[in-house]
């Protein structure tokens, strides 16, 4: 069986007993007695339990492509140990769930051949070439040019403004178009009686620290969207043939000072240093504020959770703000994980095309609707249209959700009638924003630098960009941080990121 390191083995024997759908590390990858193909696999869940051995769906799947699958299931706090230990042990099912892929084990993993390159083989299969063809995301998620992995696909340009509709209508505006507009509306949301209360007793916008994303993090959950407006890279932009961050662009310093102006005139809820998301989306919930920058699938989310509180609030989606350089959306990394195919289980080519064959065949779109609505008669019933609706949302939650850890397809993105006029407005906005989302050049380039120091050195600028806001730091003051920065490793970033991308463009 899978080891457990001592200090998670509570939780992983936990998780293992729970369901009976537990695997051995070296799994089965013959057919079964009954024909069907058996193979291991390890993943995570996020629910409050594992799938169980009778859920509905595991059977659906299994039914539909013939096959039995041995699945670990592992909480996903302990999952990114659980994974280190096991590849350090070769102790590894045939299909593996990677969600740190960018830590320096994987891409170690990566590069000393442990997993099957699987690039070659996407053309091959008409779903997985369509739901995991997106060359800007394949390019995200190789690793010297190669493709370990099937990446379960996320929206790319997922980011946008959440707004009280209601709020706008009270006050006479329309919805933002430009930069101003978007600051006149958070002022009048401020300081006009959005709510009609009779008290000024409302901000226009909320806003949280982001210290909890690592290297990637930005100090506030909204920045990069922001930033996009005023023109700002994505992360990184190469310049000139040079490796530019962000933070060093004159885009960037804009933004800043277009939160500082939100800050100094009391428009932003003055405690967002120290304001967790969900403290801030309670707040929003709570009706404290009327614009706030997240998801625009938290349209649905919510707008469920402030109903509870305000059943005739109306909420809407933005995510086309006119900037210096036009509408620009930052684009997501396009994948939340990928699943890889150890060598050490996984011994020949016809069975990696068997496991492949089974990742396209749960696409298809007989299951594609099992994946949005579950089984009719017990998570959803049709109308006389024959349109269909979740009618136990409790089982939905416990037998269809947790099994949405397995498709690599972008749910977030299938549009059906049945789903709802606001379900599918975002589901829509974010496919048309593909045409102008702005993406991170370096992503797959790895620097050993920012692998080593990259959370250390970003936390000098999420640092200095707060300080900036609220008036500690000038600019001076935040330029002589980023001096810091490159004195303390970034220059050698820089250099990696330069020499990288110039090397990738003469392949």
């Amino acid at each position: 069986m899978l080891g457990l390191p001592r200090k998670l083995a509570f939780v992983g024997l936990a998780a293992i007993v729970a369901t009976s759908l537990a695997a051995c590390g070296q799994g089965k990858k013959e057919e079964g007695s009954d024909g069907r193909f058996t193979f291991t696999m390890m993943n995570q869940y996020t629910s409050p339990e594992p799938p169980g051995e009778n859920n509905p769906i595991i059977k659906k799947i299994e039914e539909y492509t013939n096959t039995k699958i041995d699945a670990t299931w592992i909480p996903a706090s302990a999952y990114n140990d659980k994974v280190n230990v096991s590849i350090a042990s070769n102790d590894l099912p045939q299909v593996l769930m990677i969600q740190d892929t960018k830590s320096s084990s994987i891409i170690n993993a990566q590069r000393s051949g442990m997993f099957w390159e699987i690039g070659p083989y996407l053309k091959d299969y008409p779903n997985l070439s369509k739901y995991n063809g997106n060359e800007t995301v394949l390019n995200n998620i190789s690793v010297d040019g190669k493709v370990y992995g099937l990446y379960r696909a996320r929206a790319l340009a997922r980011q946008g403004i959440v707004i009280r509709q209601d709020w706008l209508e009270n006050l006479g505006l329309e919805q933002p178009k430009t930069i101003d507009d978007l600051y006149n509306v958070i002022k009048a949301f401020t300081l006009n009686d959005p709510a009609k209360t009779g008290n000024q007793d409302t901000f226009g916008l909320v806003e949280a620290e982001d210290s909890s994303n690592g290297a990637s993090a930005v100090g506030l959950t909204g920045f990069q969207t922001i930033s996009a407006f005023f023109g700002a890279p994505n992360q990184w932009e190469i310049r000139d043939g040079k490796a530019v961050p962000q933070f060093m662009t004159p885009e960037n310093m804009e933004a800043m000072k277009f939160y500082k102006r939100l800050y100094d005139e009391k428009l932003i809820n003055q405690d967002f240093p120290a304001t967790k998301t969900s403290k801030q989306q309670e707040q929003f919930f709570q009706g404290k504020a009327g614009v706030i920058f997240t998801t625009l699938d938290f349209l649905i989310t919510g707008g469920n959770e402030l109903k509870k509180a305000n059943p005739d609030a109306k909420l809407d989606i933005i995510s086309r703000i006119e900037g210096p350089e036009g509408e620009r959306v930052f684009a997501t990394t396009g994948y939340n994980g990928m699943f890889v195919f150890p060598k050490a289980t996984v011994k020949t080519e016809e069975e990696l095309k068997q496991l492949l064959g089974f990742f396209d065949k749960i696409v298809d779109e007989e299951m594609m609707y099992t994946w949005t609505w579950g089984i009719e008669g017990s998570h959803h019933e049709k109308d006389s249209s024959g349109e269909p609706s979740i009618s136990d949302q409790t089982a939905y939650s416990n037998e269809v959700s947790p099994l949405k850890q397995l498709p690599s397809y972008d749910g977030a993105l299938m549009i059906w009638k049945g789903k709802g006029e606001a379900d599918n407005k975002f589901r829509q906005m974010m496919q048309d924003n593909e045409s102008i989302i702005v993406s991170n050049p370096v992503e797959p380039l790895i620097s050993q630098t920012a692998v080593e120091k990259g959370t250390e050195l970003n936390k000098i600028i999420t640092d200095a960009r707060i300080k900036f806001i609220i008036g500690t730091l000038d600019e001076d003051g935040f330029n002589k941080e980023v001096e810091k920065w490159r004195a303390q490793g970034g220059d050698q970033i820089i250099a990696d990121y330069t020499e990288l991308y110039a090397n990738q463009a003469k392949k």
